[in-house]
């Protein structure tokens, strides 16, 4: 299943990226989702900014059907792997992550974009639940899931940006 978000800062790209690659607010939107216990790195690789998320959630949310494969917790872990700027000041990063011990995986894309006065920030992820019969029924669950925490992180990052913290 697909999921496709974009979001809007009164910023440039060049401030957008260094919000979404701080540790320190990486951080603190997992706590604002609510993470139990999470690990941050933020680290290069050749000209590449590789941000690594690790976070264990509870599973509260997650339908009965699903919950016999997940347990009480679980544990997602997304990478980003950031390029280096366009001359316009854009990005773009691929983007993959699991929930470990479970059949979800997602994989797509991240980019950063000039539009005008704002910077534009969106993802394009393909989510997947590789199990016989009843994946397609908890897709839609696991992708709300995300756009939840996704919308949770564009907020913060917004406060992030104007100092309302």
């Amino acid at each position: 299943m697909d999921l496709n978000m974009s979001a809007s800062y009164d910023a440039t790209p060049e401030e957008v990226f260094a919000i979404i690659t701080d540790a320190t607010f990486r951080e603190q939107a997992c706590e604002k989702t609510k993470a139990l216990s999470y690990d941050v790195s933020v680290t290069e690789s050749g000209s590449d900014t590789v941000v690594r998320v690790q976070r264990e959630m509870a599973s509260d949310d997650v339908p009965d059907m699903a919950r016999k494969f997940v347990g009480q917790t679980l544990t997602v872990v997304q990478t980003e792997t950031w390029h280096p700027a366009a001359a316009d000041g854009s990005r773009s990063a691929e983007v993959k992550g699991e929930i470990t011990g479970t059949p979800v995986t997602l994989k797509g894309n991240a980019k950063i974009v000039p539009q005008g006065a704002q910077t534009e920030q969106a993802i394009d992820l393909e989510v997947k639940v590789n199990v016989p019969l009843i994946g397609k029924k908890i897709e839609p669950f696991v992708v709300e899931a995300i756009r939840k925490g996704l919308q949770t992180e564009h907020q913060l990052g917004a406060s992030w940006h104007n100092g309302n913290l």
